[in-house]
């Protein structure tokens, strides 16, 4: 016999029924994209897929602490990271040969780099995994962590430049 949730319990997760129901439609739709054709047997399978896939998505909401507060205009920012995305794989390319084919001695570097947004509010938290995912996007630069308590920034570069924050950090400090 399955408990009914009290009204403290769907107070905790509100909209989760209508969440669940918009990651359904979407998922159907692309389901039906994806296959392109409308037999019964495929339907009925992107039908449960996505009803497994919305339950999936629904839990996981359920788990998150906080909701991130992005800023519209940091999506201007992420034009540096994508140009780099093709800039870099030049000097990329000459590393890897020299270090995989010739085994030339060569290294990497991790630097730290000062940084700011380290508060447990929502919009620093949205400035930190936006700043990991843009400062990570193009191959020669990795944010590894963001270490809050000494407030800077550990980032990999497989051909270290003079400027890894200008790399590691696109978005402007809040």
């Amino acid at each position: 016999m399955a408990a009914t949730p009290s009204h403290r319990d769907r107070s905790r997760h509100p909209g989760a029924a209508r969440a669940w129901v918009a990651w359904w439609v979407v998922l159907a739709a692309l389901w039906l994209a994806l296959v392109d054709t409308v037999v019964l047997p495929e339907l009925v399978a992107g039908a449960a897929g996505a009803a497994i896939a919305a339950t999936a998505a629904v839990i996981v909401r359920g788990q998150r602490r906080l909701l991130l507060r992005p800023r519209p205009e940091w999506i201007r920012c992420a034009g540096g990271p994508l140009r780099r995305t093709v800039t870099d794989l030049g000097p990329l390319a000459v590393a890897l040969w020299r270090r995989g084919a010739r085994r030339d001695e060569g290294h990497g570097a991790l630097v730290e780099v000062p940084y700011t947004a380290v508060a447990d509010d929502p919009a620093a938290a949205a400035h930190r995994v936006f700043t990991e995912a843009l400062g990570s996007l193009a191959p020669n630069t990795l944010v590894v962590d963001v270490d809050r308590g000494r407030r800077v920034l550990l980032v990999h570069q497989l051909v270290p430049t003079d400027d890894a924050a200008a790399e590691a950090k696109p978005l402007p400090e809040p």
